[in-house]
Order: C-alpha cells, then sequence, then structure tokens
C-alpha cells in the first residue's frame, strides 16, 4: 500500500507526510508547474501543467489496495474503480455507496453555474470557513482508520 495525494491546494499535507513516516508508509505527491512542493520524507512528483495531468498521472500510477488523497469527485470515483481507496482533506471517506451522489451534486452545481435565465446572475458563492485544528484531528483520524482498515 501506498498513499498517493493530490497534492495541488493540499492543506492537509504536512500532516499526510508526518503519518507516513512515523508509520513508513509510501508517499507520493503529484502536483503541476503552478506549485513548489518539497516533503521531508516522501517523493515529490512534479507534472506538466494542463487539464487534469496530476489527476490523469497520479491515476496512472495507482494500484489496488492504495489509498488517494483528493479533494476531487472525478480522480476518486476511478481511484475506487481501481480497487484503491479515496479520502479528502476534510477527512470524508469515498465509497461506492457516496461517490454517486457526490458527482451528481457536483453535475448540478455546474449545471447551475452555467446557467443562462434572463439577464446574467450573479452565482453567489459560499465562503469557506477557515480550517481549524479540529478539522485536522478529524482528518488524521480519519486516515488513520483508512490505514488500519486497508492493512487488515
Amino acid at each position: 500500500m501506498k498513499i498517493l495525494v493530490d497534492g495541488d491546494s493540499c492543506p492537509v499535507l504536512d500532516i499526510i507526510e508526518n503519518f507516513c513516516q512515523d508509520n513508513n508508509i509510501t508517499l507520493q505527491v503529484y502536483f503541476d508547474l503552478n506549485h513548489d512542493i518539497t516533503l521531508n520524507y516522501g517523493e515529490a512528483i512534479r507534472v506538466d501543467q494542463g487539464q487534469d495531468n496530476v489527476d490523469l498521472i497520479l491515476l496512472e500510477e495507482t494500484e489496488p489496495g492504495d489509498l488517494i488523497v483528493t479533494q476531487d469527485y472525478g480522480l476518486a470515483s476511478l481511484a475506487l474503480g481501481k480497487g484503491a481507496y479515496a479520502i479528502n482533506e476534510d477527512g470524508l471517506i469515498y465509497t461506492e455507496e457516496n461517490i454517486d451522489a457526490l458527482l451528481a451534486q457536483r453535475h448540478i452545481q455546474a449545471q447551475k453555474r452555467r446557467a443562462k435565465s434572463g439577464p446574467r446572475q450573479a452565482l453567489t458563492r459560499q465562503r469557506q470557513q477557515e480550517r481549524t485544528w479540529r478539522d485536522d484531528i478529524d482528518f488524521h483520524h480519519a486516515l488513520t482508520r483508512m490505514v488500519r482498515k486497508i492493512q487488515n
């Protein structure tokens, strides 16, 4: 088992890196040319810029039993299809039971953004709350549970 991270804008990268080092787990972090990531443990893999390049290369390296950390529902769905596991930075564990609903929700939101009913209407985007120490603890607990599940 290895942990592969969609590293572009991943707020829990330090938690993942420390966890992998403490548990002697292979870590691979994928990011594009717009980012500069250095690690003390694991492998930082820079890929060419382009739509979904990071996702495609990460997915190509994914094997059954690996754990993917991503906020991208599409990547999570494809990883599940390859027999891997997936989790997001908030600790949400993607499963065969919830991924279809998440993808459908994403599709509906995209349709709303593209909708042109009458005069152009500005869609307000909800402001995301700042990440807290509690969010980091929740992620760490979910990561620990997933790795234990995979290793058993």
